[in-house]
C-alpha cells in the first residue's frame, strides 16, 4: 500500500462526506461568458478552448438529463463501488445570466437518479445577488461547491491571460461566498512565463487567509483557436519545473485546503504546448515527490 499524499486529496474528502466513491458529470447549461460577448471582449481568455477540457457527451444541443444520462453507464463501470454523483457545471460561465436560468438546469440535475450535489464554475466578476441568493437556498438542501476561475493574484499575469478581472474581485467574491456558508474552490494556473515560484507561493498564502476550501491546480497550456496560440517564444516550463513550482504552491498553502488536481489534461490534437511526452501521473507522482522532500526537511 502506497503512503498517503502529503496535501488534502478531494477523493478522501468526498469519500468522507458521502461514505463513498463520488464521481463527476460535466454538463454544458448554454451560459456565455463576458469575455466572449463582447461585454468584456470577444475572443475569450488567452489560453481558453472549452472544446479542450469538456467530453463529448456535454454539448448544449442537449438536456442537461441526456448529458448526465449518456456517459452514466461507463462512469458507474469506471468507478464501481460509487455512491453517486455530482453535476458539474464547467464549460463558460454559469452564473451569467438570469438566476431563474440557472435554478432551472440544477433542478433538472438533481432529478437524476444518483445525484449528489453540483459543483457551479462560474468568474468571480458573474456574482450577482440574485445569483447568490440562488447558491443560499441551493446550500441548504444539497451539497454545493461554487469554483472560481481565480488563476492568479497577481493582476500582471491576469492581464496576460486577458482575463479582464483583478485579484481583488475574486478576494471579493471568496468573501461573499464563505460569508453565506458556500464552499469555494479555486482554478489556479501555474509555471505561467510572468510569474515566479515566489510569486505563486505568495499567491497560496493569499488564497489560504482569502478562505477557500479546495484548489484545482493547472499547467498553462497553448491551444489551438486561442489567443495564446498566436504568440511566438513563449516559454513554459518542463514537466520537472512545473513539478517544483507545484510543490512550493502546495507547501505554502494552507494544509486544509482540498486539491483536486494537480495537472490538466486536454485533448491531444488541439494542444500545442506543452508537449511534454509524459504521463500526467508521472507529473504526479513527481510533484508528490518533491512535495515530500519539502515536507521533511
Amino acid at each position: 500500500m502506497s503512503p498517503p499524499v502529503p496535501y488534502a486529496p478531494a477523493g478522501r474528502f468526498l469519500r468522507e462526506r458521502f461514505g463513498g466513491p463520488i464521481f463527476r458529470i460535466v454538463v454544458d447549461a448554454g451560459f456565455s461568458c463576458p469575455n466572449r460577448d463582447a461585454t468584456l471582449g470577444t475572443q475569450g481568455c488567452a489560453f481558453c478552448n472549452v472544446d479542450g477540457f469538456r467530453p463529448p457527451t456535454s454539448r448544449p444541443q442537449l438536456s442537461i438529463s441526456e448529458q448526465i444520462a449518456r456517459p452514466l453507464p461507463y462512469l458507474r463501470r469506471r468507478h464501481p463501488g460509487a455512491v453517486g454523483y455530482l453535476v458539474y457545471f464547467q464549460p463558460y460561465t454559469n452564473t451569467y445570466g438570469p438566476a431563474s436560468r440557472l435554478a432551472a438546469a440544477v433542478e433538472e440535475a438533481l432529478a437524476g437518479e444518483g445525484a449528489r450535489g453540483v459543483i457551479v464554475g462560474t468568474r468571480p466578476d458573474c456574482l450577482a445577488d440574485d445569483v447568490l441568493d440562488l447558491l443560499v437556498d441551493l446550500n441548504a438542501r444539497t451539497f454545493l461547491q461554487v469554483e472560481l476561475g481565480v488563476q492568479s493574484t497577481r493582476d500582471r499575469v491576469l492581464r496576460e491571460m486577458g482575463r479582464g478581472h483583478r485579484w481583488r474581485t475574486s478576494r471579493v467574491a471568496i468573501g461573499r461566498l464563505r460569508r453565506r456558508g458556500i464552499r469555494v474552490g479555486a482554478h489556479m494556473i501555474l509555471g505561467t512565463p510572468w510569474e515566479s515560484a515566489a510569486s505563486e507561493a505568495r499567491g497560496a498564502r493569499l488564497l489560504s487567509q482569502a478562505g477557500i476550501d479546495a484548489v484545482k491546480i493547472h499547467q498553462l497550456q497553448v491551444l489551438q483557436n486561442t489567443p495564446l496560440a498566436r504568440q511566438e517564444d513563449l516559454e513554459l516550463p518542463t514537466w520537472r519545473e512545473y513539478a517544483e513550482r507545484v510543490a512550493g504552491f502546495l507547501a505554502a498553502l494552507d494544509d486544509r485546503i482540498i486539491i483536486e488536481r494537480l495537472v490538466a489534461r486536454t485533448r491531444p490534437d488541439l494542444l500545442i504546448a506543452p508537449r511534454w511526452g509524459v504521463d500526467p501521473a508521472r507529473v504526479r507522482e513527481e510533484i508528490v515527490r518533491r512535495l515530500r522532500g519539502r515536507r521533511d526537511r
